[in-house]
């Protein structure tokens, strides 16, 4: 604003006459709002004075006479809102206050609404770092810790499910995975499977490369292919070190930023004191999508049809739908919708798989009781 003239560069558009724009300058006195452009001069009493705001990213200033709609006089300096000519109307303070009170609502929520998205992109930051520290804290977690806790769990399960020592049957698993376990970078981690009695189709794996295979889940599957679907989730949840960021992850950030900048010799101290969720809880969901993308990446590694692992979703979805048994041991697979959800995550990376033939042919099962 011209502190001296008490004037503004301002356009005028009278729609009857042209279309065009009349650039001119714009005065107010206690009586009048003046515009004067290149011949052309144009009054408003301040009684019959409107003002209003552009929208969105209209930022100009708009005036015309009630009494004649026709003509509009605008500008683009807002500093004409705190005129004192204007601002000494009762008629127009009235408005300019209202203006005012709207630009000012309009800007704390514009403050409150970068707040928020600041505070997101944070958490996606924590979150993402996070994540990036637990998996490599995972990683550096000794072959020798898993193998030893996963033998303690087995040992203490024993105590509470009825495992099947029939070494025939272990030696029939063994062997059915064998194709699977060559496949899968496991490093130095060997793969001991399980089968406890159980009427609940389930599966679930400790570290130290133990899964434990329920004989509901043995009779569920009609084709080696569905089983080995099983077995390929299992065996990514270990080569992930799932079990490890699971427990490392409850630490909270605090620890695990301290532990990762600072200390990588407590990632076993954490380890011990949380242990105690392994078997207890199952996994996030995103462990377990997770574990279903690299399994699916085995059984493609493997040329064994990953649509096994699709087909004893849809069972186990069945299953729960028709069941309502109480099932002690740990789930690692959860009902709908997550199940659905991962069903049709299986089911689009099968639609881009570049080849759906020529697979591994596998002997037929003959779990089913008699």
């Amino acid at each position: 604003m011209n502190e001296a003239s008490q004037n503004f560069k301002a356009f005028m558009v009278q729609p009857d006459v042209s279309c065009e724009a009349v650039a001119g300058r714009l005065a107010a006195d206690r009586r009048r709002l003046l515009f004067q452009g290149e011949g052309f001069n144009c009054e408003i009493p301040l009684e019959q004075l409107e003002v209003r705001l552009g929208r969105g990213s209209d930022t100009r200033v708009y005036f015309w006479d009630r009494r004649h709609s026709g003509v509009t006089v605008f500008t683009e300096d807002d500093s004409v809102l705190e005129c004192a000519s204007l601002v000494q109307s009762g008629h127009v303070r009235s408005q300019l206050e209202a203006i005012l009170t709207r630009r000012e609502l309009g800007r704390r929520l514009r403050i409150t609404l970068y707040c928020f998205a600041a505070c997101a992109l944070i958490a996606c930051l924590v979150s993402l770092s996070m994540g990036i520290m637990v998996r490599s804290l995972a990683a550096d977690v000794p072959p020798q810790w898993e193998k030893t806790f996963g033998d303690e769990q087995i040992q203490e399960l024993r105590g509470s499910l009825k495992f099947v020592d029939d070494s025939n049957e272990v030696s029939r698993l063994t062997a059915l995975a064998a194709p699977l376990t060559q496949a899968v970078p496991a490093g130095k981690t060997q793969f001991k499977f399980h089968v406890v009695e159980s009427e609940y189709p389930n599966a679930f794996a400790l570290p130290g490369g133990h899964i434990v295979i329920t004989t509901a889940l043995l009779r569920l599957a009609d084709r080696p292919e569905e089983l080995l679907g099983v077995i390929a989730h299992e065996m990514a949840h270990i080569t992930q070190h799932h079990h490890a960021r699971k427990i490392i992850s409850a630490a909270g950030p605090l620890v695990v930023f301290g532990i990762f900048l600072h200390s990588r010799d407590q990632t076993l101290d954490v380890l011990s004191s949380g242990s105690g969720l392994l078997v207890t809880q199952g996994f996030s969901q995103g462990y377990e999508l997770e574990a279903d993308d690299f399994g699916w990446k085995y059984l493609v590694a493997a040329n064994i049809d990953p649509r096994g692992m699709i087909e004893m979703f849809k069972k186990l979805k069945a299953f729960d739908a028709q069941s309502k048994t109480n099932n002690l041991l740990p789930r690692a697979f959860s009902s709908h919708p997550a199940l659905d959800k991962r069903i049709a995550r299986l089911e689009r990376r099968w639609q881009r798989l570049p080849n759906h033939s020529g697979f591994r042919p596998l002997a037929p099962l003959d779990w089913k009781e008699p």
